[in-house]
């Protein structure tokens, strides 16, 4: 992971300086986990955090502090130095406006937080604008690089786990901001999927982003339920994958991820059954760090970006048809 021969880093712009811009990485600035854009740019020989865009003037303050960002502006619009990636970091009310304002910056590409945005038809025009103009635009539905997951959809591809069969996750906190996560990772292990059904809403306070328990399948028709749970409880976000040659579980969050091939029985002959489970990290601790090295890489030499304009769209699309289907009983 290194920036390419004789070239200069490539300048980042973090607007927004919340949570995944860098605060979940603030109380431990020098832990091995990569959590967020600042630390992400900061951990990358091909990467220098140029400036960040806050209009608190305190949180700004603290978070060029915490990064050694040189630069503040409390508007994008006042933002007068150059930069090649722009971070939108956001509440996701504000993305679109963002987004269209990026459009003229100098900003090579654009790195979003997912969703693109909470109007649909804003989120095409801007996919549709970005095309046109040329700029990339990469959106962080962060699964897409964690090197554990990135090998296990090629297991799945190569036919190493035999047909897939169903699923089943868990996940809280809205249909659009999170369930759109697990639509996205299933999507990318298991190619394009197809709305089914919904079969109910929870009571979780939710209207504008409502969490729905959904039915969606894949090309070749297997079904995956999708499940939601009260967040005023617990949060959760796991999965289990059923294929002809064994089980995959996704838990705690996707950071683990445990194998269990089939094997002959050891008490019933003549009968397969699951293996004891092989749990190993997904790497979804680092993805961070993978997800712009993926960035530098397609600016600098044109390696394709994993996670797209395009492929957010294309989430977004399916989060919105099923959050409009009637609940069938």
């Amino acid at each position: 992971m290194s920036p390419t021969a004789g070239s200069e880093p490539l300048r980042a712009l973090i607007i927004g300086c919340g949570a995944i811009a860098g605060g979940y990485d603030e109380a431990e600035p020098k832990s091995d986990q990569i959590l967020t854009h600042a630390k992400a740019y900061a951990r990358h020989p091909g990467f220098k955090a140029v400036a960040c865009v806050e209009p608190d003037a305190e949180r700004r303050a603290a978070f060029m502090t915490a990064w050694d960002i040189p630069a503040g502006f409390a508007t994008l619009a006042e933002v007068d130095l150059a930069y090649d990636v722009a971070s939108v970091c956001v509440p996701t009310a504000h993305h679109a406006e963002t987004l269209e304002a990026l459009l003229a910056s100098p900003a090579r590409l654009v790195f979003a937080e997912k969703p693109l945005t909470d109007d649909l038809g804003r989120s095409r025009a801007i996919v549709e604008a970005y095309e046109r103009a040329g700029k990339p635009l990469c959106v962080n539905y962060l699964r897409r690089w964690a090197g554990g997951l990135v090998h296990l959809q090629a297991e799945i591809a190569r036919g190493q786990w035999g047909a897939f069969q169903k699923a089943s996750a868990w996940y809280t906190k809205g249909l659009l901001n999170n369930g759109s996560h697990f639509l996205d990772l299933l999507s990318f292990l298991l190619g394009e999927l197809a709305p089914v059904c919904a079969l109910g809403t929870v009571a979780d306070g939710r209207a504008d982003d409502p969490t729905r328990d959904v039915v969606v399948k894949t090309a070749a028709g297997a079904p995956i339920h999708l499940l939601g749970a009260d967040m005023h409880a617990f949060s959760v976000f796991e999965a289990e994958l059923m294929f002809a040659g064994g089980r995959i579980s996704l838990t705690d969050s996707a950071f683990k991820i445990t194998r269990r091939p089939v094997t002959d029985s050891p008490r019933f002959a003549g009968y397969r059954t699951l293996a004891e489970g092989v749990t190993k990290d997904s790497g979804l601790g680092y993805a961070m760090l993978d997800a712009v090295d993926n960035i530098a890489r397609h600016l600098n030499d044109g390696a394709p970006l994993r996670s797209t304009g395009h492929s957010a769209l294309a989430v977004q699309e399916l989060c919105a048809t099923l959050a409009c289907l009637p609940e069938t009983h």
